[in-house]
């Protein structure tokens, strides 16, 4: 089952994007904050600068794969005990 995570930057919604999928946002240049969310649970935050026209790619989605055993145990202690870090969210360098 595929889950939409909703994109903020600067505490603004800026839309959503599934898992896997791909989402262009066009953001003033400057300095932003950058993060993921989903439910009451979140990714890490990122802060990034942006020049004129620059562009960043990030890699973002969720750690936790798949229904097996050991992911049973691991996605409560994400959602209830590390909620800011259920989702990830990573630049990458072009």
């Amino acid at each position: 089952m595929l889950r939409n995570f909703e994109v903020i930057i600067d505490d603004f919604h800026m839309g959503k994007i599934e898992d896997g999928g791909k989402l262009r946002i066009e953001v003033t240049p400057g300095e932003h904050e950058v993060y993921l969310k989903i439910d009451w649970c979140r990714s890490n935050k990122l802060r990034i600068s942006l020049n004129e026209n620059e562009h960043i790619v990030f890699n973002c989605g969720c750690p936790i794969r798949g229904w097996n055993l050991l992911n049973l145990f691991i996605m409560p202690y994400y959602i209830f005990f590390n909620k800011n870090k259920y989702l990830c969210i990573n630049r990458i360098d072009e």
